[in-house]
């Protein structure tokens, strides 16, 4: 059963990535359920280990490779927002956003002034 939960969350995870190389910004939208199963899943593993459940090779096997798949889903969104980043600066659009999601301070505008 743990076995089958770890692939559920990696099977999350994968169209997590399959949706962030994607040109369709609307399929990341999509996975948000599927992702909030796949912490349920984890959460339900982490609880049998704590209550003394042993998780056998091919579990950890699993495991390990969720890790992997979370580290290359993590570097994509790293890349995705510092390009995203790159080209508001670019073209000045604004506001800008911190990683957390929050406007960012913007910079103190100067002032112009025309005598003629």
């Amino acid at each position: 059963m743990m076995r089958s939960k770890v692939k559920q969350a990696r099977g999350s995870v994968e169209a997590l990535r399959l949706a962030l190389v994607s040109s369709a910004p609307v399929e990341i939208g999509t996975i948000v359920a599927g992702l909030e199963e796949a912490g349920r899943c984890l959460a339900t593993i982490e609880q049998d280990v704590r209550e003394g459940a042993c998780a056998p090779y091919e579990v950890r096997r699993e495991l390990k490779m969720l890790k992997n798949d979370l580290r290359i889903s993590g570097r994509l969104i790293e890349h995705g927002l510092a390009f995203c980043q790159g080209w508001a600066r670019m073209t000045g659009a604004g506001p800008a956003y911190t990683q957390a999601g929050r406007p960012a301070v913007s910079p103190s505008e100067g002032t112009l002034s025309f005598e003629g």
